[in-house]
């Protein structure tokens, strides 16, 4: 299962030859050039200049030849700078046809894999001239490059648009690559990108992007969905993706036959998560209404978990009849009923247990975890090539343990964390900060310098260079202390990321200045209007808003709208559903959320383009289908 998914993280890792990740979809090893059968090619030199000096004596075929297999060979050891390299000292003047078609696909993987897409984008422009000249399975060969680049560059619907047309001209294996490749970039597509991207197509684009749209409906009636997948059979009896249309059909039917006739939902209605239950509560109740037409809604019954006897609330639910359970809220409740064994219904509890609990086949958990967001946020790094990061986080418990969810994926991606430090709110942030940056050893090795060399030195403090990026775990007042520490010492420049606490959730622009800069992750409901019409329903039941519990109100919606599709998310593993929480996909038995990101600019919160990608290196499913 996914934990989550970023298209430049299938494109690098597939494209460096990675083989330490089970990502797929991944690109078929027949595609890469054929080595001669004629050279009698040494393995390539672990050094790259060991590699330059065996090929400086060698004839210039016979360079030429070799120079392609290494490059090649280091490619398939993620060894991608010594490949480029290797292939930039390399005339194309000087090439055969076959051999200069070779040194373009070579290079564009390279850069790819080193995440340079707009070097790929102008290394093809360069040899359009050259490419136009090659035959047809070539040609579409590199148009699936150009594809790729164009998907890490985060121009979607323009990779979609080269994977389709390039498609009819690919070899099988490369046929199913790009099948799975395009179904991945629907999933991704904003539902406003793809609304207007239907608008502009035709052809087999054109039915790639109405299957994808009628598939995604979070809210469609699961029987309307079953009509119009059928419509869209009939409708489209050639295209590529008619085959994978009977197991959706089958997913589907499945999911409607099975969809929950009555709902019990166990939530504190007393005790110190009495607001959170009915926050909750709010938000599962809008999705409700916005559900009521369906014919098929339904029964809601509520239960008081905040007693100390859950199981007694959860067996009285049982016995008035409901057939499934949302809830319990509470940590250990939901583990005492994970307890269990085989539980009589299907039950989405609204927390999550520990790892190491084991749990029943029907038992599934939906929250709004911390550490997902940290990881999302440890590929993001991933995707951009960093490779080293600092960690700043709260004092206690709770930020250790999601500096350490970070840390983990981060380090699991290959990454190191060069700087960890913990603070406490307050006017000893300010020499955190400093330390964590070591400021004040800069300062102290200037002088040292001057004063034993006698040379003119810069003697100006300068912060540490071994961090690409720092992730930091903060809410809105800790996080107006950090950013202007940070940027008074020194360290204006350096990209700082945080999770979703970072912004209270309703608009300050003149106290969130401080704040500028800082890249973070959110959940759709709080950064646009893509769900214009739930927001306008939810304004009008509930004009004064929730608060700092409004990300609780979104997964009441989430949480109700996933009652009716939790089967379809555990059935298929490509299966995801964007929610108003964040893009949701299923990961052995949990439910995992990729939210979308926002940066502050002028104070304001402001979504950025979603490049979506991201399935975590260890996480990318392996399915038997390629499409949902």
């Amino acid at each position: 299962m996914i934990r989550k998914h970023f298209v430049v993280l299938v494109v690098a890792a597939t494209l460096a030859g990675c083989n330490t990740s089970p990502v797929e979809p991944r690109r078929p090893a027949a595609e890469l050039p054929a080595e001669p059968a004629a050279a009698d090619i040494a393995p390539a030199p672990e050094s790259l200049s060991a590699a330059r000096t065996q090929l400086s004596g060698m004839t210039a075929e016979n360079r030429i030849t070799t120079t392609l297999a290494w490059a090649s060979e280091y490619l398939q050891q993620e060894r991608a700078e010594d490949a480029k390299q290797l292939l930039a000292e390399m005339n194309p003047q000087t090439l055969e046809q076959e051999q200069r078609f070779r040194l373009i696909l070579l290079h564009g993987r390279a850069t790819l894999a080193l995440q340079q897409p707009q070097e790929t984008l102008a290394l093809l422009a360069k040899h359009q001239d050259d490419i136009l000249q090659y035959p047809a399975d070539q040609q579409a060969q590199l148009d699936l490059l150009r594809a790729d680049a164009l998907a890490m560059s985060g121009k979607l619907v323009d990779s979609l648009q080269q994977r389709v047309a390039a498609h009819p001209l690919l070899s099988d294996k490369d046929q199913e690559y790009n099948h799975n490749m395009i179904w991945q970039l629907l999933m991704q597509l904003p539902a406003t990108d793809l609304a207007n991207a239907i608008d502009q197509s035709s052809g087999d684009l054109l039915g790639w992007l109405t299957l994808a749209q009628l598939y995604r409906d979070p809210i469609a009636d699961l029987d309307a969905q079953v009509t119009r997948l059928n419509q869209w059979s009939a409708q489209w009896r050639t295209h590529p993706a008619v085959n994978d249309v009977p197991v959706m059909l089958e997913a589907l039917e499945k999911a409607a036959s099975q969809r929950p006739s009555q709902v019990a939902i166990l939530l504190p209605a007393s005790g110190p998560l009495e607001t959170v239950g009915a926050t909750l509560k709010q938000g599962i109740m809008t999705a409700y209404y916005q559900h009521k037409q369906d014919n098929l809604t339904p029964t809601l019954r509520f239960y008081d978990s905040s007693g100390d006897d859950i199981l007694a609330v959860y067996q009285q639910a049982i016995a008035e009849g409901a057939d499934f359970i949302l809830g319990p809220l509470a940590k250990e409740k939901a583990a005492t009923i994970a307890s269990q064994g085989t539980l009589p219904v299907t039950t989405l509890a609204l927390n999550y247990v520990d790892e190491e609990q084991p749990l029943p086949d029907n038992f599934f958990q939906f929250g709004l975890a911390p550490e997902d967001e940290a990881r999302q946020i440890a590929l993001q790094g991933f995707q951009q090539g960093d490779t080293q990061a600092g960690i700043l986080y709260p004092k206690g418990e709770w930020g250790q343990r999601v500096a350490q969810a970070f840390a983990d994926e981060w380090q699991a991606l290959g990454g190191t964390v060069t700087a960890w430090s913990e603070y406490q709110e307050g006017p000893t942030i300010g020499d955190t900060v400093e330390e964590l940056l070591l400021v004040a050893q800069s300062e102290q090795r200037g002088k040292a310098v001057s004063r034993f060399t006698n040379l003119k030195v810069d003697e100006r403090p300068r912060r540490r260079q071994d961090l690409d990026f720092l992730f930091l775990i903060a809410n809105p007042d800790q996080g107006r202390q950090v950013k202007p520490a940070l940027n008074f010492h020194y360290a204006k420049d350096l990209p700082v990321y945080a999770t979703s606490l970072i912004y209270s959730g309703t608009p300050n622009p003149r106290r969130d200045q401080d704040l500028n800069g800082i890249r973070f992750v959110e959940t759709p409901w709080l950064l646009g209007n893509e769900n214009s019409e739930l927001h306008q329903l939810a304004d009008e039941q509930w004009p004064d808003g929730h608060g700092r519990y409004e990300r609780l109100f979104a997964m009441g919606i989430d949480a109700y709208r996933l009652q009716g599709r939790l089967y379809l998310l555990n059935a298929l593993p490509s299966s995801e559903m964007p929610g108003v929480t964040g893009r949701l996909r299923m990961q052995q038995q949990r439910i995992v959320r990729e939210l979308n990101w926002a940066v502050f600019s002028r104070g304001e919160a402001r979504a950025l383009p979603q490049v979506s990608a991201p399935a975590s290196l260890s996480s990318r499913p392996s399915s038997a289908v390629t499409a949902p």
